[in-house]
């Protein structure tokens, strides 16, 4: 029997996570949005794509959370986007609103679903989804830093000519401003980044990999990035439904790990059939420790701002 997966929201993210995750024949697919024609269109064109892509599952569009129910995983992409001159956070209140909505109609799921938070401020929207439910905190999982580790990347390679396949890095903390690049795990054809480059390089193409998606909100004007955003989502779920257990940087419930409490925040997390396995422990540097314990608190800030709203 395939796997059953939902998608809220037919937006340019949703519908990308819908066709790359045909290609790769994961499993049956229900497209929902509030917008049902809107899905509804879109699932009939992904259906007539399946026989060039050589999948066999089946999607469908609408706009009835019953379908939903029956999924076992679930894929949140609804949500306000950013426009030029946003920030992630401008986005808290509108779209805490909409995720508590969404929350609220996935907790009546006769299934106990794996479910991957895409909208902005991506951690706070993993807790909200996580706190409203009620589901289990390994099976509530933000997609974060594996978007922005493959950023990084774009950029090393950018700057070094390096294959995709010789290179390795990891982002944690927050999916912002705060996010914390490990340096110390980032390594281009076997060497360590910070041996092949000066320190104040490698750092700047840190910083290009955390204002990534505000360099491609300023050119869109009318929306922001998804073919990357949906892919990421898509090896998340390929880890999962597959049972790879492949650690993969993601916004997770952090209950004591590195230190952090009471948010989600982005952590290294093995991701197999029941959702977050296990959080692997990195050796980290004491600047990184301390980069990523501020980058908690930002995330606290705003959950902070939103706890009388639940």
């Amino acid at each position: 029997m395939k796997p059953k997966i939902g998608i809220v929201g037919a937006g340019n993210v949703g519908a990308s996570v819908a066709h790359i995750s045909l290609m790769r024949n994961l499993g049956d697919i229900y497209l929902l949005d509030l917008y049902a024609d809107l899905a509804k269109g879109k699932a009939i064109d992904l259906n007539q794509s399946k026989f060039l892509l050589g999948s066999d599952c089946a999607v469908e569009g609408g706009g009835d959370y019953a379908k939903i129910a029956g999924c076992d995983y679930v894929v949140v992409t609804a949500g306000l986007a950013r426009k030029p001159g946003m920030s992630r956070d401008d986005l808290l209140f509108a779209n805490f609103d909409i995720i508590k909505g969404v929350a609220n109609e996935l907790k009546k799921s006769k299934k106990n679903p794996i479910v991957i938070v895409v909208s902005n401020p991506l951690d706070v929207m993993a807790y909200t989804m996580q706190k409203v439910t009620g589901f289990p905190k390994e099976r509530v999982i933000g997609m974060a830093g594996v978007l922005d580790t493959y950023r990084f990347l774009h950029f090393i390679q950018g700057a070094t000519g390096a294959a995709a396949d010789n290179m390795q890095s990891m982002i944690l903390g927050s999916h912002g401003d705060t996010m914390v690049p490990l340096l110390s795990h980032t390594f281009v054809n076997g060497e360590a980044l910070d041996a092949i480059m000066p320190a104040a390089d490698a750092a700047a193409l840190a910083d290009k990999a955390a204002n990534g998606g505000a360099e491609i909100v300023a050119l869109l004007k009318t929306g922001s990035a998804y073919y990357a955003p949906a892919a990421s989502v898509v090896k998340m779920l390929e880890s999962i439904i597959q049972d790879k257990k492949t650690v993969i940087p993601c916004s997770v419930s952090a209950d004591g790990n590195y230190g952090i409490n009471g948010i989600y925040v982005g952590l290294p997390a093995v991701l197999g059939k029941n959702g977050v396995e296990k959080i692997a422990q990195l050796k980290i540097s004491a600047a990184e420790t301390e980069k990523l314990k501020k980058s908690a608190s930002a995330i606290k800030e705003q959950i902070d701002k939103i706890e009388s709203r639940f």
